[in-house]
């Protein structure tokens, strides 16, 4: 009864305030709810670009956009978040990818808070499938970029040198957060299945874990680990992000108290 009488609250609240900065009554009982509905994690799609493998996360539908149930969100965060501290404890490294515009800055700030490559543009496809060719081209823009650092292009008329600019602005456009990757990454974090698809796709070949954020309208079984969730809103992207990072760095500095002991 608590269950439904709290989200009876938060659909009221959607209907007739900012949410934002209003408490809601009897949240303050599980603070991890309270901070998922202030994100904003708790909003869907439209009823109509449901995909069927997402209706157990929905509590109900208000105005025709599908409301996620928060009680069965938590437990799929939290059992993310535990994989990931273990992947911290492990060292694993993962790729961050996030293109659309909602997702790019906090994708990005997420990627270097862990020292981690990211793809916040176009994903290349055969980034994972066909790596040592990418690999090779990443490493070819950097050699590129030295050279123009140091000078060492002015050797070339000013027209072969536009030509080399040119070049080095396109490479860094298509590589630009994966010059780090020295080999295939353990997992991918993925805001949005969907619009990620040609990257879930690629980690599946490699067999190469998926953990995401996605919305109402994507088949949860492409990810090893899915937060269903907002994955269009910068505040509920950015609020999950941070909590992948607070995790991966809680199992990091377990194995390094384990390693003092």
């Amino acid at each position: 009864m608590r269950h439904i009488a709290l989200y009876g609250i938060m659909i009221f609240m959607v209907e007739t305030s900012t949410m934002k900065d209003i408490p809601v009554p009897g949240m303050a009982v599980n603070p991890e709810i309270t901070a998922l509905y202030q994100a904003g994690v708790h909003f869907g799609y439209a009823k109509t670009r449901r995909h069927p493998k997402m209706r157990q996360y929905i509590f109900g539908t208000k105005s025709n956009v599908e409301v996620f149930d928060l009680f069965k969100v938590l437990p799929k965060l939290q059992e993310t978040l535990d994989a990931l501290r273990v992947m911290g404890q492990e060292g694993k490294t993962f790729l961050f990818v996030g293109t659309k515009a909602s997702a790019k800055e906090a994708i990005r700030i997420a990627a270097q808070e862990l020292g981690m490559p990211y793809v916040t543009e176009r994903w290349l496809g055969g980034t994972l499938t066909n790596f040592k060719v990418i690999t090779d081209r990443v490493q070819y823009w950097l050699t590129l970029r030295q050279q123009q650092e140091s000078g060492e292009l002015k050797k070339y008329t000013k027209h072969e040198q536009t030509k080399l600019a040119q070049e080095i602005n396109k490479l860094e456009y298509m590589f630009k957060g994966i010059e780090g990757m020295k080999h295939i990454p353990h997992a991918l974090v993925v805001i949005d299945l969907k619009e990620e698809s040609l990257a879930v796709r690629e980690a599946e070949r490699r067999g190469v874990s998926v953990i995401a954020l996605s919305n109402t309208d994507t088949d949860p079984s492409c990810a090893t680990y899915i937060i269903p969730g907002n994955d269009n809103a910068k505040a509920s992207i950015a609020y999950i992000l941070q909590r992948i990072v607070q995790a991966y760095k809680e199992g990091v500095a377990m194995q390094v108290a384990e390693t003092i002991i």
